[in-house]
């Protein structure tokens, strides 16, 4: 008998059930107490921050477009009319290293309103346009 004492003893699990057991009432007690003021003080906090109305057009807007001033050489235009389809694809090549060339696409297949498209989209004068520009009619 005094063998298997000692083998109990020696077997660290029950040494543990035995530190757990022996713990009173003043421990048990509070613990379901404290879990249940935590579950529900978590899920008032959670609610209370989930119904808070964020003023998010302050933060967010999408809808805005933001216009761009490049000051660039421009080399030369090339104007591809797309006639069936009925838009203009424009490549610019520039002398920035920065930007090698820029593509616009205009929604006519007019000459004059492609080079006052141009005109207005890269702010130079209308002479200097129909100079460095390039037609090619495609379908």
């Amino acid at each position: 008998m005094s063998l298997l004492i000692l083998m109990r003893d020696r077997n660290p699990l029950l040494t543990i059930w035995r530190s757990i057991f022996t713990l009173g009432l003043e421990f048990w007690l509070p613990l379901p107490l404290i879990g249940m003021s935590i579950w529900f003080g978590g899920k008032s906090v959670a609610n209370q921050m989930l119904s808070y109305k964020y003023n998010t057009q302050s933060y967010l807007e999408a809808n805005n477009q933001i216009k761009v001033q490049l000051s660039v050489t421009v080399l030369a235009i090339k104007a591809e009319i797309k006639e069936q389809v009925g838009f203009t694809k424009v490549t610019i090549r520039t002398a920035d290293s920065a930007i090698k060339t820029l593509e616009l696409e205009l929604p006519t297949t007019d000459i004059a309103a492609i080079e006052a498209g141009i005109t207005q989209e890269l702010g130079l004068d209308l002479t200097t346009v129909k100079r460095i520009t390039r037609y090619q009619f495609s379908e």
